[in-house]
């Protein structure tokens, strides 16, 4: 996607003689498979580079916290543990869900795509910042920090990592999410290098500096790239192609309510373990679920390239739904042996106290991530059909689940009432979802590979079939039942272009995952979302 060729205007005379029924056949199935490779290269590209660093940033942050234990005193770990939580957590709820709108949106925004980032990024900086503030007033400082410093620096921590986070979902929605691959392994590297660098301090300060440093460096070199794409990028110079602003704020309400309300939990969550239990406690904690969180990362970060990709080729969606439903199938199965079998392991080599503590957690999260899948599945049709008042509902049940259960059984459980709270809460979760994904499941069985049909309405006639892809300087002639019409075509896969000389505008093509009719004229070199 990031090297579109420049579209190509073709156009040829009116045929004077038919041409029989296979030519455009052939034609159809010849244009139909690069399209297809195209689109399933680089949905498996982006997934396998953010699957790929999720495991080396999840394996590196394993030894980031085994190292913090072994070189800093347990005190100073479970404050700094406490303080980057938080902030991580402030900097998902201060995205405003600009993310999933730049997964969803940015392939089809056009020539407004770079004020889109550049006022998005703006805004989420800002609110980070006071976000980080009012985090001050109501948070333990005394407990939390170990110094003036720390809370000083506080609000433009959650700020730095607010946009690191963000540029994960920019560069899915750019369709070069390998770029933020590549962001977050640079940052777990060089943290951890840090982290060693800096262990004769004894501070949870060193520990703190060394996870923002490498975030500030990776932000900035990542920005620079992102905007010098939507500057060069020939589709971002295209008119944009939008819904209505009515349904674009429903889809911002739904999905900043996801985002906020699953960046609650993991907010609260270690406020609760350190106010209930201690910060000892919750050095052991955090170690712990450093390693499950990154299974749940691990699955979500397969959500975004898909929705992005869907996007920028409606078209294809039943085939990239179904590959995207493999992926996180296998991921959630392969996780939920490693936490079984191998995790406890992991926490041994940390320390025999680690293990005693944090084995229940992994075994509780082995059998929670399968039942995360149906909530994941059910998230990434959801927001490519954009219909998701479901899940924001569910989302606020599982969030009071977790929260309520963490509350209520840490007194007796310790650490481990948040394992069961969280199984509590995706199995809830997996109970109502169910239902409505397999009946999406089976309508895509039964759809295969062919939109649905649109029979009620006859405004608007079917697409022809696609011309073979011409040569440099060789005309094409698209025929319908009328005849030839001038057409545009590029050679990258996802922009064929195909025009109507007597409306002067794209012909209606149904969508193969949305209402059924368009929500506006598609932009040249879009479908329609």
């Amino acid at each position: 996607m990031s090297h579109t060729m420049p579209i190509q205007q073709v156009q040829a005379e009116r045929p004077s003689t038919p041409v029989g029924p296979s030519a455009p056949e052939r034609a159809s199935a010849a244009v139909d498979a690069p399209d297809r490779k195209s689109s399933d290269r680089n949905l498996a590209l982006n997934s396998l580079a953010l699957m790929l660093s999720t495991v080396v940033t999840g394996a590196l942050g394993l030894l980031f916290w085994a190292a913090a234990g072994r070189l800093y005193p347990v005190a100073e770990v479970g404050s700094a543990s406490a303080v980057i939580t938080s902030a991580v957590m402030l900097s998902t709820l201060s995205n405003l869900s600009l993310g999933s709108m730049f997964e969803r949106f940015l392939p089809v925004s056009g020539w407004l795509a770079r004020s889109f980032v550049v006022r998005g990024y703006m805004m989420v900086t800002a609110f980070a910042f006071v976000l980080g503030c009012g985090f001050l007033l109501v948070a333990p400082t005394d407990k939390m920090f170990t110094s003036t410093a720390e809370i000083v620096t506080f609000p433009a921590f959650v700020a730095v990592l607010a946009v690191f986070a963000l540029q994960d979902q920019t560069s899915s929605g750019l369709g070069v999410a390998r770029w933020a691959a590549g962001k977050n392994v640079f940052h777990a590297v060089v943290k951890f290098m840090l982290l060693i660098a800096l262990f004769a301090t004894e501070r949870s300060t060193s520990i703190i500096a060394a996870w923002a440093v490498p975030a500030v460096i990776a932000s900035i070199v990542v920005l620079r790239a992102v905007l010098r794409n939507l500057r060069t990028e020939p589709r971002y110079q295209l008119p944009p192609d939008l819904p209505p602003k009515r349904e674009l704020w429903s889809y911002f309400g739904s999905a900043y309510g996801i985002t906020a309300l699953g960046s609650l939990a993991p907010l609260l969550v270690p406020m609760i373990v350190v106010a209930t239990l201690g910060a000892e406690d919750n050095a052991y904690f955090s170690l712990t679920w450093s390693i499950v969180s990154a299974l749940y990362i691990l699955i979500s970060v397969l959500v975004g390239p898909f929705v992005a990709e869907v996007a920028a080729n409606p078209e294809q969606f039943t085939r990239l739904t179904k590959r995207f439903m493999t992926m996180v199938c296998i991921v959630a199965l392969g996780g939920s042996f490693f936490l079984a079998f191998l995790a406890p392991f992991g926490l041994g080599i940390v320390g025999e106290q680690y293990r005693e503590n944090g084995t229940i957690i992994v075994h509780l999260a082995a059998i929670t991530i399968p039942l995360s899948v149906v909530g994941s599945l059910y998230d990434g049709l959801a927001r490519v059909q954009r219909r998701m008042k479901l899940a924001v509902a569910v989302q606020v049940a599982a969030t009071s689940i977790i929260i309520i259960g963490s509350v209520t059984l840490s007194s007796s459980l310790g650490i481990a009432a948040v394992g069961w709270a969280y199984l509590a809460a995706e199995a809830f979760g997996a109970i109502v979802l169910i239902v409505p994904l397999i009946r999406w499941i089976k309508e895509l069985s039964a759809r295969g590979h062919t939109p649905p049909d649109d029979d009620d309405d006859d405004r608007f006639p079917p697409d022809p079939p696609a011309p073979t892809p011409p040569l440099l300087g060789r005309p094409v002639t698209t025929l319908t039942a009328e005849g030839a019409y001038p057409r545009e075509y590029s050679t990258a896969g996802s922009h064929n272009i195909r025009i109507d000389p007597k409306r002067g505008q794209t012909p209606y093509s149904p969508s193969p995952y949305g209402q059924g009719r368009p929500y506006r004229t598609p932009a040249p070199g879009r479908g329609t979302p």
